[in-house]
């Protein structure tokens, strides 16, 4: 739904919440709906049979939603039997069964009803006029499908539960003068007598009830036709006659270049085998009906977003009303992606401005809808559509281009034709990322705000190697708690700019970062991936020291005859350290002992051992009790893998890090002088690591992992002496 703002919808105060069965105790299968409209008297009849399958055993009641203004006249159970009715309060009924059903079992429910409809919500049923002709049209969402026609329903102003979706028949009866448009194909047209008519439309695919909809008065229709290569399909408009003209048809047909556009990135139209269409209503915005959507105006934006709700909110519908964000928030970010895709777009600064253009005015509330029971929250344009889109914009950057369009291609497998949750849809992104994103959600779907960073920043040449010193800190509103981000930074430089990636997860936080030539600037986030409320450049304050150099480096491998005789640690600044705040031990050798220099002109401490190291794995431990000479901060130590610069971005943490002297056979991975038995059962006890494996583990040929390629090396050396 694309809507404009400052709009009041009307509500029941009544919540129906009598005692019920569950909804999951049934599965609503289809609806036969015929529906008569008188427009002069504002007035409604109709008829739907619905089929229903028990999902429990000893099933005795159905309870369906229909408003109190309604008279029943008649309710049969499989077309034959009467039953009672009981209304349980101003939107919800409960018919008693002829028996009770056990699970599996069917049975139909045939309802007539009349009465004068009354419009809730944001217009769920209106009789009115365009252009002095009438018009009557629906817009159900998000739980007034009851105020015209029965139907199983979750209650009004709660989550409710849009799963339980249901193939359609509906037939619509109008004065002739009318044409009525509904979703799925249209059946066939009935001239009834007294100057009626009746429009037949049909949908086989399973449709959620506020997607279900007829709009009835003297439509100009006309079909285009979509060619997806393995077939066709109608797209069919439906116009005013007095909005009739070139221009306006021409803006509804660019949704042919969308369909194409949309089909790399979300896959073919969901509902190929029937139709797409738009029609003009008497709302604002839009509303994706499924298979054909209402639009009040010719708007781009609207009918992209419009569009792409096919996809996302009526093949794949959010599960629960807490859940909204799935179906607005996709919707909004696939405008900005009309805008990088369509043709002749200049791609991702077509993107960037979109999102500029959709960037929210209030993000203090989360994206999560909490309170259902407000309707305006539920649709709040800030929350639900922007900042919901600016979640997917931001999971695109994090998990990366490519990947990004795999989650959602995944989750279309998973759900298409279903309803998720968010935690279904967070759980999709996790399993095909390969890595737990619910961090992610956690903070910018059901947290609220959004950070606002400063940051400061200088440039530094230690031992011949150009560094930036960087200095991030989140002042937005404590309330907010702390963003965990990736965050890109622009290094400016004489010589041209280049970018790095930080992984911001802590307040305040330091970076040390190796670039190619002095830094003249900085820009952080320079495209503005990230959902900020302010970045503000501020002087460079100080941090703890870091590891920036280390002969021998993290994971360094030596050949058995030359070990390196000394040690050397370069820090990201000057230091107070002595030769008490470093340890080498060795593992077969123990601890190694060394004579200690440092020298401030290079931030370098030097460990000088009494020779070359012989074949051992050796351990550097850097005590984090070692501060900067100017500001007494502690270093920042902590090394993953064999990456430097040190540090998890705070002061404190011992740096540990091990290099290796191979022995004389490399393969002998026990030490016992034979490759045998005992060190082929080492490196299979190994077999499979990806990353960070080391020689001892039978990494021979020092990747990092143990493979097929070690395993080659290993059997080419088996049986052989090392002595």
């Amino acid at each position: 739904m694309a809507r404009w703002l400052g709009e009041q919808p009307e509500g029941d105060a009544d919540l129906g919440g009598a005692p019920r069965e569950a909804f999951e105790a049934t599965d609503a299968l289809h609806y036969n709906l015929e529906i008569e409209i008188n427009p002069s008297a504002g007035t409604l009849s109709g008829t739907n049979t619905m089929t229903i399958r028990s999902l429990v055993d000893g099933l005795t009641e159905f309870t369906f939603r229909l408003r109190t203004q309604y008279t029943i006249t008649s309710a049969l159970i499989n077309g034959s039997t009467p039953v009672s009715v009981t209304t349980l309060g101003t939107t919800t009924r409960r018919a008693t069964l002829d028996r009770a059903y056990n699970a599996g079992e069917e049975f139909t429910l045939t309802i007539a009803y009349n009465g004068t409809p009354v419009s809730v919500g944001f217009g769920s049923i209106e009789f009115d006029t365009q252009n002095g002709q009438p018009l009557v049209s629906t817009l159900s969402q998000p739980y007034y499908s009851y105020s015209w026609w029965p139907c199983k329903d979750g209650d009004f102003a709660q989550p409710g539960d849009n799963s339980d979706k249901a193939t359609l028949e509906l037939a619509l009866i109008a004065p002739s003068t009318m044409r009525s448009v509904s979703n799925g194909l249209l059946l066939g047209v009935d001239n009834l007598s007294g100057n009626r008519r009746r429009y037949r439309w049909a949908s086989n695919y399973p449709t959620s009830t506020y997607l279900v909809f007829f709009s009835s008065t003297n439509y100009t229709t006309w079909t285009q036709t979509y060619d997806y290569g393995a077939g066709t399909m109608p797209v069919e408009f439906s116009i005013y006659p007095a909005d009739d003209n070139p221009t306006n048809r021409a803006a509804w047909e660019q949704v042919l270049v969308m369909l194409e556009t949309y089909r790399p990135i979300f896959g073919l139209y969901p509902f190929i085998n029937e139709k797409y269409g738009i029609y003009q209503f008497n709302f604002g915005g839009g509303m994706e009906h499924q298979t054909y959507t209402g639009q009040g105006g010719f708007w781009e934006w609207v009918t992209a977003h419009e569009l792409a709700h096919q996809w996302w909110g009526d093949s794949v519908t959010c599960r629960t009303w807490h859940d909204i964000w799935l179906n607005e928030g996709f919707a909004t970010y696939s405008e900005a992606l009309w805008e990088e895709r369509r043709p002749g777009s200049s791609g991702l600064p077509a993107l960037f401005a979109a999102m500029s253009d959709r960037r929210p005015a209030f993000v203090g509330d989360s994206v999560y809808v909490y309170d259902t029971s407000n309707i305006n929250r539920i649709f709040d344009y800030d929350l639900t559509y922007l900042k919901a889109g600016w979640v997917l914009h931001q999971l695109r950057h994090v998990v990366g281009d490519a990947p990004f369009f795999d989650l959602l291609a995944g989750y279309r497998a998973a759900y298409e034709g279903s309803a998720p949750t968010t935690d279904d849809f967070a759980a999709v992104c996790s399993s095909v990322h390969g890595q737990d994103l619910s961090w992610f959600f956690d903070e910018w779907v059901y947290g609220i705000g959004a950070p606002a960073y400063q940051y400061g920043w200088q440039t530094a040449q230690i031992n011949g190697q150009h560094y930036l010193r960087l200095y991030i800190n989140q002042v937005q509103d404590p309330s907010y708690g702390m963003y965990i981000m990736p965050i890109d930074v622009r290094v400016n430089r004489s010589s041209g700019n280049e970018t790095h990636t930080v992984w911001n997860d802590a307040d305040p936080e330091h970076f040390v970062i190796p670039i190619s030539s002095a830094a003249t600037g900085v820009v952080l986030d320079e495209f503005d991936w990230i959902l900020t409320t302010s970045k503000t450049q501020v002087s460079y304050v100080n941090g703890p020291p870091k590891i920036v150099q280390a002969q021998p480096g993290p994971g360094a491998t030596f050949p058995s005859d030359g070990g390196p005789s000394q040690a050397t640690v370069t820090f990201s600044e000057n230091v107070t350290a002595s030769a008490a705040r470093f340890s080498v031990v060795g593992d077969n050798s123990g601890a190694v002992p060394f004579t200690y220099a440092y020298t401030p002109a290079n931030f370098t401490a030097t460990l000088t051992f009494s020779g070359p190291r012989g074949p051992d794995r050796y351990t550097v431990t850097v005590d984090d009790a070692i501060a900067s000479s100017a500001a007494g901060i502690a270093l920042d130590g902590e090394i993953v893998g064999t990456t430097l610069p040190s540090g998890d971005g705070q002061a404190g943490g011992d740096a540990v890090y091990t290099f290796r002297v191979a022995p004389p056979c490399p393969a002998d991975l026990d030490g016992d002088g034979q490759v045998a038995l005992g060190d082929l059962a080492i490196l299979l006890a190994h077999y499979g690591t990806t990353s960070g494996a080391s020689p001892d583990d039978g990494d021979l040929d020092l990747d990092g992992d143990v493979d097929l390629s070690d395993l080659a090396q290993f059997l080419a050396a088996f049986g052989t002496s090392c002595t």
